[in-house]
């Protein structure tokens, strides 16, 4: 899996706030437990820390997921180019205990890691600035919601090294998404997104009631901040990382 350049040359995203909403339901976590250690355990680790594949925990997927969506598509097609067999066999209710499993190990990670501020720059600064700002402006679409004379103008004087990378691997956490839920007679109702997966959305509506809905009963738009990044994630490589760390590192 690509995973592991990126986690054994980055800093892992454990010191960043989990983006899982609402808490997670014990009962689906230990399903998922039981369903990652039969399928996934041999290669992970059953606590999904890394045994012959790599550390699922400090994986920059699960960084990137708040509700499966970048986790279901990959554990349902694999990665056999890069040594991950597809688990086309596996119900979507499996799939989503799984993912549950894995958002509640890196939640019990947040509770405990921590990261030194100080972490030198020599360890994370191995990229190549040039190509970074190609990457920024061209193929990672980075200039079309961030300018470096705008937005990110110093940015290197703000954070330190290590700062700076968990920042740009993992945004801030924006507000809150919202959803557009269409019901089959025609209604329309608008509010911020609560929970979706594959069975079940729900909502917090203008009024402040929470509304929740079976899936295929409605159409839902999700109208998320960080989209344009989670979309980076299949598209990124190693060195496009590295390169455009470099790159805003040298942003002073």
């Amino acid at each position: 899996m690509r995973f592991a350049g990126i986690v054994l040359a980055l800093i892992s995203p454990l010191t960043l706030l989990s983006q899982t909403e609402p808490r997670l339901d014990p009962a689906q976590v230990e399903r998922g437990r039981a369903e990652f250690k039969s399928s996934c355990g041999f290669c992970h680790g059953d606590d999904a820390t890394g045994n012959r594949a790599p550390d699922l925990v400090r994986s920059t997927a699960l960084g990137h997921d708040s509700n499966g969506e970048v986790l279901t598509p990959l554990i349902r097609s694999g990665r056999p180019d890069q040594g991950m067999p597809a688990f086309s066999t596996l119900t979507p209710r499996q799939i989503s205990d799984i993912v549950a499993f894995l958002h509640h190990q890196l939640d019990d990670a947040l509770a405990s890691n921590h990261v030194p501020a100080d972490y030198p720059l020599a360890k994370l600064l191995t990229g190549n600035a040039n190509a970074g700002k190609a990457f920024f402006n061209g193929a990672g679409g980075c200039s079309k919601c961030h300018s470096i004379t705008g937005d990110l103008a110093g940015i290197a004087k703000k954070y330190s090294p290590l700062e700076l990378q968990q920042r740009m691997l993992y945004p801030p956490k924006a507000p809150k998404s919202r959803a557009i839920v269409r019901l089959k007679n025609g209604e329309v109702i608008e509010g911020t997104l609560v929970h979706a997966d594959e069975f079940d959305v729900s909502i917090t509506d203008k009024d402040g009631w929470h509304r929740s809905w079976p899936r295929d009963s409605v159409t839902v738009e999700i109208q998320d901040p960080l989209a344009a990044h989670r979309e980076l994630m299949p598209k990124y490589t190693d060195a496009d990382i590295h390169n455009l760390f470099a790159f805003l590192a040298a942003q002073k």
